[in-house]
């Protein structure tokens, strides 16, 4: 099975069937010959943007957010000591942390990340943005 791993902005438009998500993302997301991997880094990163009032999301306020991701067919993907310091010795070509713990995690499992972001684009790293 194809693993993949979402990042943040492309979990929450999917999971608010926003259109500007595109719909070929969408799919990738719906195969069942996919495995859709969530970072703990992810959920920190949500679970941070709605204390400090950036996202208002009520499915992420919720304490069983993670059980439905599982329920949604998701898959939770703990963060490794490893992988902590491979993403503390990346380049800074994003300042984001969580975007360079997702970009280490990639790297580790050597899968792709579905994002939007085109400074992804400069790790070592397969991004899938359509």
């Amino acid at each position: 099975m194809i693993e993949q791993l979402l990042d943040t902005r492309v979990l929450l438009l999917f999971l608010q069937n926003d259109p500007a998500l595109p719909l070929s993302l969408t799919q990738l997301i719906e195969d069942r010959e996919r495995r859709s991997l969530i970072s703990m880094a992810t959920l920190w990163e949500i679970a941070n943007k709605q204390s400090l009032g950036l996202l208002n999301f009520a499915q992420a306020q919720r304490a069983d957010f993670p059980l439905l991701l599982l329920d949604t067919g998701f898959e939770l993907l703990p963060i490794e000591w490893d992988t902590m310091r491979r993403a503390a010795s990346l380049p800074r070509y994003h300042e984001d942390i969580t975007d360079r713990l997702l970009v280490a995690q990639a790297i580790d499992r050597n899968i792709p990340i579905l994002s939007l972001d085109p400074q992804l684009d400069l790790y070592p790293i397969q991004r899938i943005a359509s």
